[in-house]
C-alpha cells in the first residue's frame, strides 16, 4: 500500500472520522481508523457500533491496500506534518505504516485490518432528501431540549416524524418541548418515526459546509438504523428504541394572553436577570406582564434582586408567571426572527413561544410554581 495525497484533504477527513472512533473501546481495534486505498481514492472509516462514518478523498495511488492505525495518533501526526503533500506507505502483512512529508518521517504500529468492523449499508424502508441548511436549522432548534437524565431512553434523543413530505423534529425533557418542521423531497409519500441520539446529530451538523447552501443530504431509515449521505461522507447511526409520545396535544391551541416583544431586548433583559436567577434554587425568573410592558425579575437570598422592564404588545389579561431562566434563554438563542411571540393561559399553564415570521417552530415550557 502506497499513496500520496494533500495534507488538508486527509486532515479534514480524519477530523470527521475521529468522531466515530471509540473513546473507551471494548477492544483495541475500535480505537483505530481503517483506510483502504484503491486506484482512485482513499476510504477512511471509524466505527464505535453506535455510529459509523465513511469519508473518501482523492489520492495518487501507487500500490493498493488497507491498514488500521490508532485514530488519535494518526490525526496528531497528520496535523503536524510540515508539507502540503504527504506520502503514506506500508505492507499489508507488516505491522508498520510509514508517513513522510517535507523531511519528516514517522513509523506507526498498525492493527489487523481484517479485524476492523467495517461500516455496512443497512437495509432501509424509508428515505427523503433535505438541504443541509434546513437540516442544520431543524437540529439546532430541537436537540438542545433533549433530556439528560430521564429514565426513558426515548426522551434522551431527538424524534424524527415524516408524514408525506413534511419532516418534524421534536425533543423534550418533559418540562419543555421544542418542535421544528420543514418540507423535504420524497419520491413518494413517506411515513416514518424514529429517534436519533443527540451525539449523532451534533456531530452531523459539524460536517456541513456553511458556504454550500445548495447541498442536499440523503436520509434513509429502518427500524434500527438511520443513514445520512452527502458530499464524500456517509454516516450511519443506531436509533433509540421506542416511539415518541404524541406531542400535538401539548401545544396550546388558544391563549388568554398574547405578548409580542423585540427578541434582542427580551433576550438581553433575561440574560441580565439570569445573573441573579442562577443563584436561586430553581434558577427562577419571573415575568410580570401588563398592557404595554413586561417586567423581568429574579431574586436570590444570597445575592439580591435584579429586574428590567421592556416594551411589549400585550393583548388579553395581565399575568405574573415564573420559569427556569435557562429554559427561556435556550430558546431565545436559536430563534432567528426579530420578534418573539408568547401565548399564555394563566399563571400555572404551559406557555407557547414562537417566532412571528416562522410558523414552523414551536417551543412549549412549563412554569415554575413560585
Amino acid at each position: 500500500m502506497k499513496f500520496t495525497c494533500y495534507k488538508n484533504d486527509l486532515l479534514e477527513a480524519l477530523q470527521i472520522v475521529i468522531r466515530s472512533v471509540a473513546v473507551k473501546p471494548m477492544t483495541p481495534i475500535l480505537s483505530g481508523i481503517y483506510m483502504k486505498a484503491d486506484n482512485r481514492s482513499l476510504e477512511l472509516q471509524g466505527n464505535n457500533f453506535n455510529t459509523g462514518v465513511i469519508v473518501k478523498i482523492p489520492i495518487n495511488t501507487e500500490v493498493e491496500g488497507q491498514a488500521v492505525l490508532s485514530g488519535k495518533k494518526f490525526l496528531e501526526f497528520i496535523r503536524n506534518m510540515p508539507d502540503d503533500t504527504i506520502t503514506l506507505f506500508g505492507e499489508d502483512a507488516a505491522n508498520i505504516f510509514s508517513i513522510e512529508s517535507g523531511g519528516a518521517h514517522v513509523d506507526l504500529l498498525t492493527m489487523p485490518a481484517v479485524e476492523f468492523p467495517k461500516v455496512r449499508t443497512p437495509d432501509t424502508f424509508g428515505e427523503f432528501r433535505i438541504s443541509s441548511t434546513a437540516l442544520k436549522s431543524l437540529i439546532r432548534k430541537t436537540v438542545f431540549a433533549v433530556s439528560k437524565d430521564d429514565d426513558r431512553p426515548v426522551f434522551k434523543g431527538c424524534g424524527f416524524e415524516l408524514v408525506g413530505n413534511q419532516l418534524t423534529l421534536v425533543a423534550t425533557n418533559t418540562h419543555r418541548i421544542s418542535i421544528a418542521k420543514e418540507f423535504v423531497r420524497c419520491d413518494e409519500a413517506e411515513h416514518g418515526n424514529f429517534v436519533v441520539p443527540p451525539e449523532t446529530l451534533r456531530g452531523l451538523i459539524q460536517y456541513f459546509d456553511p458556504n454550500d447552501v445548495e447541498n442536499y443530504v440523503e436520509v434513509k431509515f429502518s427500524d434500527r438504523f438511520v443513514t445520512f449521505k452527502f458530499d464524500n461522507i456517509y454516516l450511519i447511526s443506531r436509533i433509540i428504541d421506542g416511539d415518541f409520545p404524541p406531542y400535538d396535544k401539548i401545544i396550546p391551541n388558544d391563549a388568554i394572553t398574547r405578548v409580542e416583544v423585540n427578541k434582542i431586548e427580551f433576550r438581553t433583559a433575561v440574560e441580565f436577570v439570569a445573573l441573579v436567577a442562577r443563584e436561586s434554587e430553581y434558577h427562577m425568573v419571573t415575568f410580570d406582564i401588563v398592557p404595554g410592558h413586561m417586567e423581568i425579575s429574579a431574586d436570590s437570598p444570597d445575592v439580591g434582586e435584579a429586574n428590567k422592564t421592556i416594551e411589549a404588545d400585550v393583548t388579553g389579561d395581565s399575568v405574573k408567571i415564573s420559569f427556569n431562566v435557562d429554559y427561556i434563554l435556550d430558546a431565545l438563542r436559536i430563534m432567528e426572527s426579530q420578534r418573539t411571540q408568547i401565548c399564555l393561559n394563566g399563571r400555572y399553564e404551559p406557555i407557547l413561544i414562537r417566532e412571528r415570521d416562522n410558523e414552523k417552530y414551536s417551543y412549549v415550557v412549563t412554569p415554575v410554581r413560585a
